[in-house]
């Protein structure tokens, strides 16, 4: 069906909504289910790390989150909320049910909780972060990569052009763009919630 192995099917889904993904993981594609993951992965795991102040406890929330996604994906209703909403769901449920495991379960010698975590106990910062990956996950790859360079890797325009071997003007080009197109994704998103409120 795809010529070239993966790559064609990852060129697709790659510019597929999370919705539209969601779809294809209750239809058992596992690699709609592995875009996913790599959408929102670090904001799972920064969730974790804030709520449960545990790194290993924090990697298992994470595979818990996604294996409730791919369980669950049949279940899912677009009419009700965002495939980022629903997912922060999951993965507050999830960290809730670990953490109260934690609590009857005593350390171990050495097992030192992870407590010096910055992010605090802020749930708009964390609501802020679900809604910035969402917006990005709807905008284009080209747009998507200059702004998770800069803004999550902290990479400047000359070191994105390096990195990717695009040009620099194109690199200023694309990164004003995709700050355009991402505020429009999440203006949009917000009427959208404020419509089903």
């Amino acid at each position: 069906m795809f010529s070239g192995g993966g790559e064609a099917y990852v060129a697709l889904v790659k510019g597929v909504g999370d919705e539209d993904l969601v779809d294809r993981v209750a239809e058992g594609d596992d690699r709609a289910l592995s875009e996913l993951y790599d959408r929102y992965v670090r904001q799972v795991y920064a969730t974790g790390i804030r709520l449960l102040k545990d790194s290993h406890l924090a990697e298992e929330l994470v595979q818990d989150a996604f294996t409730n996604v791919w369980r669950g994906a049949g279940s899912f209703d677009r009419d009700r909320a965002s495939f980022a909403t629903w997912l922060y769901r999951i993965t507050r449920n999830r960290a809730t049910d670990l953490d109260r495991r934690r609590r009857v379960r005593p350390l171990s010698v050495g097992e030192e909780p992870l407590w010096n975590v910055s992010g605090g106990p802020d749930p708009e910062a964390s609501v802020a972060l679900w809604d910035m990956a969402r917006a990005l996950s709807l905008i284009p790859e080209e747009h998507r990569e200059v702004l998770t360079l800069a803004y999550f890797e902290g990479l400047s325009q000359r070191e994105i052009s390096r990195r990717t071997g695009i040009p620099l003007g194109t690199v200023k080009t694309r990164t004003t763009a995709a700050l355009k197109r991402l505020r429009r994704t999440m203006e949009d998103d917000t009427a959208a919630e404020a419509r089903h409120e």
